[in-house]
């Protein structure tokens, strides 16, 4: 059975899946170079076909997330076109007139500069309003029909939160053998912004509760937009922020989020009457330091989802927890979920955003089929697309024609000598891609994690990131004891947990630590992962003593993580970055 995944909201993307096993997918945002982008994976859809050495013909089933999106965010484009601006506008002349004042407001014609047909390929005779998302479902199994050349029967269109949970469920390295507790969070999808079940040893999930009261996605966007960031992207920078204050600095902002949202079971519950969440936290939190802001808010966070987490231990007596969805992103509300007491283990899968749930329709729909026995596991993140080495020499003959770059054949002693003398590399593997937002070594910057200066460096020559923001730290598994502590063996390869590190690792790991607290989230590398990353951080080891590197995702700031070595080629040739790994090849500007 060949199942298509598909998610055409924002994030979009493809995935995959024959006879239970997923072969390859993919963001639409790494071929159409459109961060976060909103719509139909045309691209990624192609691209893991091809991948896997498949037409559009030769798939049986089709399977797409979310039944209900709202034609004006695909008409706008919302999420992947919208600047802070543009959100703020949206608060201003959308949402206000439409709570506040009893007006009906048409979203199009406010961000009107936003549509253009080109972009809206969809039906629209079966659409009768901007926010009928009835009509736009119709209109989106009508596209899929017309794009695959298929008939409605083969496609099925999944619940949201049920894509995010079977997403986490069956890509953890336990599902086969252990009972699994589930949890999702993001900021909303069909009705509901979170859910608990028990996965049962491969058999379908138990759902045990629905919340669309579980808004702590929601109000973390909202309070990312009143910093002056853009929601649904810079929420990991109010993170990061949030460590720079404490709760004798904070309490104020912090008690306006306590008393707005409580746990309730395996639910939640407000405190106050609240008839949107831009406005409300805007009015309460006027004058109060940012960081205060930042503080309250992600400590508010780390003590429900801790707390949620705890009431679903104490009902099910379950004590291995995965965690889906937007929200799972939170690596230090996850650091504190793995150290209660009562979890035995913390699994987040790679990429547990939107763009997973591509994958998550494919599982659901296999599920429904009652073969969820073929689904196979996934043993790492690397489910992306991969180039072969002609597709690499074509791209750098090309490149050289316009570009002064050194070749020479990639020895790692060589690399591993440029990172100890404080050059920065970027890495780009032939190999199959990572999947989701973190990098984890084929499509990376790298550089010496001792030597503090790299970030310095790496901000001027290609990244730009804020001066509280932390890079992050790629480990060799055989390495990870002396570096973190980690006493429940927590699954730490898709740099979703944090951890405190210790003295060694202040040492060798100090320039991907957090520049306050010293916190890691690391990518821990196992040599059966990915060998190529492995035996490059191995040479380093070997030169320097430090069994790690710093990595970074490869990409100019507000660009997609680059995709193709085309994408590579251009991104090194606009940055100030010395060296580039692509392939068996060594590029050095000259």
């Amino acid at each position: 059975m060949v199942i298509l995944g598909i998610h055409d909201g924002h994030n979009a993307s493809a995935a995959l899946i024959v006879d239970g096993e997923l072969l390859s997918a993919a963001g639409e945002e790494r071929f159409s170079r459109e961060k976060h982008h909103y719509g139909f994976p045309y691209k990624a859809v192609d691209a893991v076909l091809n991948d896997a050495g498949f037409k559009r013909e030769d798939v049986d089933h089709i399977a797409m997330a979310t039944k209900t999106l709202p034609p004006a965010y695909f008409k706008t484009r919302r999420n992947s076109t919208f600047s802070i601006e543009d959100y703020w506008k949206e608060q201003k002349e959308y949402w206000h007139p439409k709570l506040y004042q009893g007006k009906s407001p048409s979203y199009t014609e406010i961000f009107k500069e936003h549509v253009e047909s080109t972009h809206f390929p969809y039906d629209e005779s079966l659409i009768k309003h901007e926010n009928d998302h009835e009509g736009m479902w119709a209109a989106r199994v009508k596209h899929a029909c017309d794009v695959l050349g298929v008939t409605p029967d083969k496609i099925s269109v999944h619940d949201h939160h049920t894509c995010h949970a079977y997403y986490g469920y069956l890509t953890s390295p336990d599902a086969q053998t252990k009972e699994l507790l589930i949890y999702t969070m993001d900021g909303g999808g069909d009705g509901q912004n979170g859910t608990v079940s028990i996965g049962r040893q491969g058999k379908p999930l138990e759902f045990l509760a629905h919340s669309s009261n579980c808004n702590i996605g929601r109000i973390y966007r909202y309070t990312t937009l009143l910093l002056g960031m853009r929601p649904a992207d810079h929420e990991y920078k109010l993170m990061g922020l949030a460590a720079y204050n404490s709760m004798s600095n904070a309490r104020k902002a912090y008690e306006v989020f306590a008393e707005t949202l409580q746990v309730d079971g395996l639910g939640f519950k407000y405190g106050v009457d609240v008839k949107d969440h831009f406005f409300h936290f805007k009015d309460r939190l006027e004058g109060m330091r940012f960081d205060a802001i930042a503080y309250g808010i992600q400590k508010r966070t780390e003590e429900l989802l801790c707390e949620w987490v705890k009431n679903g231990i104490d009902q099910t007596g379950l004590h291995d927890i995965v965690m889906s969805g937007g929200v799972a992103q939170n690596i230090k509300a996850n650091k504190l979920i793995w150290e209660q007491d009562g979890v035995a283990s913390l699994f987040i899968p790679p990429g547990p955003g939107d763009e997973s749930i591509s994958i998550g329709a494919a599982f659901a729909a296999i599920v429904d089929q009652g073969d969820i026995q073929t689904v196979k596991p996934i043993n790492n993140g690397y489910f992306g697309i991969s180039f072969d080495d002609d597709t690499v020499t074509k791209a750098i003959e090309q490149s050289l024609e316009s570009n002064a770059f050194s070749v020479e054949q990639l020895v790692l002693e060589r690399v591993a000598e440029h990172m100890a003398n404080g050059d920065v590399v970027a890495r780009f593997d032939t190999g199959s891609m990572e999947f989701g937002a973190r990098a984890l070594g084929n499509r990376s910057i790298i550089a010496d994690p001792r030597n503090p200066q790299v970030i310095h460096t790496i901000n001027r020559l290609v990244k730009m990131r804020d001066f509280w923001m932390p890079f992050a730290p790629s480990v060799l598994e055989e390495r990870m004891d002396e570096y973190l502590i980690n006493p429940k063996s927590i699954d730490a390869r898709y740099m979703a947990i944090g951890f405190d590190s210790t003295d060694l690792g202040k040492e060798h790991l100090s320039a991907g630590l957090h520049p306050f607290d010293r916190s890691a989230r690391p990518q821990i590398v196992r040599k059966k992962d990915n060998e190529g990353y492995h035996s490059l951080i191995k040479a380093f080891e070997d030169r320097t003593g430090v069994g790690a590197v710093l990595n970074t995702s490869f990409n100019i700031h507000g660009e997609p993580i680059v995709c193709t070595p085309d994408d590579a080629l251009d991104t090194f040739s606009r940055c100030g970055i010395k060296h580039l790994i692509l392939g068996n090849w060594l590029l050095s500007k000259v």
